[in-house]
């Protein structure tokens, strides 16, 4: 029997669920299948950034739902036009699915439950096998500029994100500390062409970026995404600049992350961190 894992949204809602999913495939015996689309949230496949042996299907929510809407769902929420009976992620339910014996079951959650430890999740992070194309590029970024601990490290996230971090207070932090080293990363160009004009910062050249989906509305105002679901994230992410995003991530694991924000990118990274890639 099979746990399908699906992962939909920016990289870190789309690790968050897979993490999950593989957890829970271990403690349900079931073996995992990646479900990863290419979307507007994330123009890049799961072979882009992972070398797997897990089976890998692409649909989109709503061909994933409609195919599998007789079996089981243990989902945050249903985002699909599809009419589903489903389930929490709790401790409960999953004790609940233990006993079934038959059908295959569809994961969907952007953040790992809270319920596992931080050692199950590194070692499943462990699992993961990075490109190595992405890994070579990430070593001689920290070999070229000297990152590691010592390298402070900032991410500024903006585009479609509404709580910004208070930039001048970034600054003021950076010219009090000019004996310091610091990496600052973004996914917004402006801000990291700002930042890069200090000597004691690095960031990363990079050749595309987050844009909007509509350019004719804000980064928070409503869209309909290719699902027909609402959503105030008016974000279009290729292939290119997920990629790019990826080596921001792991670039910034090899530092000491000084501020933090709410973001699944930023908990990655930490996570990331706290093991030898």
């Amino acid at each position: 029997m099979n746990l399908i894992i699906f992962c939909d949204g920016g990289l870190g809602n789309r690790l968050g669920a897979l993490i999950g999913g593989l957890l829970i495939a271990d403690e349900l015996n079931r073996t995992p299948i990646i479900c990863w689309p290419e979307n507007t949230w994330c123009g890049a496949s799961f072979s882009d950034l992972f070398e797997t042996n897990t089976p890998l299907i692409k649909y989109n929510i709503n061909e994933l739902f409609e195919k599998y809407k007789l079996n089981n769902f243990l989902i945050h929420e249903n985002q699909s036009k599809i009419n589903i009976k489903h389930y929490y992620p709790t401790v409960e339910n999953i004790n609940f699915f233990k006993t079934l014996t038959d059908g295959d079951i569809v994961y969907y959650n952007s953040l790992i439950p809270n319920f596992y430890s931080e050692d199950l999740i590194l070692n499943k992070i462990k699992t993961l096998n990075i490109k190595q194309d992405i890994l070579i590029k990430v070593n001689q970024i920290c070999d070229v500029n000297n990152i590691d601990k010592n390298t402070l490290g900032i991410h500024i996230r903006k585009t479609d994100f509404k709580l910004f971090l208070n930039e001048n207070k970034i600054e003021d932090l950076i010219k009090s500390n000019e004996n310091k080293k610091f990496f600052v990363c973004s996914d917004d160009k402006n801000t990291e062409i700002k930042f890069s004009n200090y000597k004691n910062v690095i960031t990363i050249k990079k050749n595309s970026y987050a844009e909007k989906l509509n350019v004719d509305i804000g980064w928070n105002d409503n869209i309909i995404d290719n699902e027909g679901r609402i959503f105030d994230f008016n974000i279009k992410r290729s292939k290119e600049s997920v990629i790019e995003a990826f080596l921001d991530m792991l670039v910034l694991s090899k530092t000491s992350i000084i501020i933090e924000s709410i973001s699944t990118f930023l908990n990655f990274s930490k996570l990331f961190g706290k093991i030898i890639i």
